[in-house]
């Protein structure tokens, strides 16, 4: 490590269930963390994976309840996730268009941010970024102390996420409170970019259809809208539904495209 930093702490300071995580610093001075694979991580998920499939077959055949539901396209929807959450140099690729997606809005700019990625010091199982330095968003106490205002942070994580889905069609899809910072200015700052959502765009007007159903209490537009949003819609009475008389069936797979 001497060779590459000026500095390197042995003892991870955060840690999770694939990697973790190390302080260091650049020979030019800079702080930054380094998220290590943990060793044998891949193999292990492989492992877990193919005992999933397997699973899922033997489920299949004994129990006929589960027979409608496609158990072995979930584990490979699964699979192909946890995959790219192995591949560092893909969450480096999320968090640079992250920050791509906001340089052409300067007020949203302003108060929504990501750590800088060092490409040099990255590979796919080490990634390399600036240090960043706040509170969790959950930390509502220590927000008050360090003069944070928690009603207008609530308010920018409402427009910054809207943001992300409806404009850039590419969100955060793992936002618990260890993955959002607080930063001083009450500025947003995203962690861990190893699951993002994408939605294209006829999803993304039929996702704004169901929520203005929903404001709207609008019946119809919503079994409309979630139609539309889905493959293969199972609705067995959709005017009893409507009238909300309950015991309709409803069974529907959100396309994930």
């Amino acid at each position: 490590m001497t060779e590459l930093f000026l500095e390197y702490e042995n003892e991870a300071f955060a840690s999770a269930s694939m990697a973790q995580v190390h302080k260091a610093v650049l020979k030019t001075g800079e702080n930054v963390v380094l998220k290590i694979q943990r060793p044998g991580i891949k193999e292990i998920i492989e492992a877990d994976i193919r005992i999933m499939y397997y699973m899922a077959e033997v489920f299949k055949k004994r129990i006929p309840a589960l027979k409608s539901l496609d158990l072995v396209g979930l584990i490979k929807h699964f699979e192909n996730s946890i995959s790219k959450e192995l591949d560092f140099i893909h969450e480096s690729i999320n968090i640079q268009r992250f920050v791509s997606n906001y340089k052409e809005d300067v007020k949203v700019d302003l108060y929504t941010t990501a750590p800088k990625v060092f490409q040099e010091f990255s590979t796919s199982r080490v990634l390399s970024m600036e240090f960043i330095k706040g509170t969790k968003v959950s930390e509502v106490q220590k927000l008050a102390e360090d003069g944070i205002d928690k009603k207008l942070i609530a308010e920018r994580l409402v427009k910054t996420y809207f943001k992300q889905v409806f404009e850039h069609g590419f969100f955060h899809a793992d936002p618990h409170p260890g993955n959002i910072l607080i930063l001083p200015g009450n500025i947003i700052c995203f962690l861990d970019f190893g699951m993002m959502g994408n939605i294209m765009r006829k999803d993304l007007e039929d996702l704004g259809s169901l929520i203005l159903a929903v404001l709207g209490r609008d019946t119809r537009a919503m079994i409309l809208a979630m139609q539309n949003l889905t493959d293969a819609p199972l609705l067995k009475d959709n005017r009893e539904l409507e009238e909300g008389q309950g015991g309709c069936l409803i069974s529907v797979r959100i396309s994930r495209r």
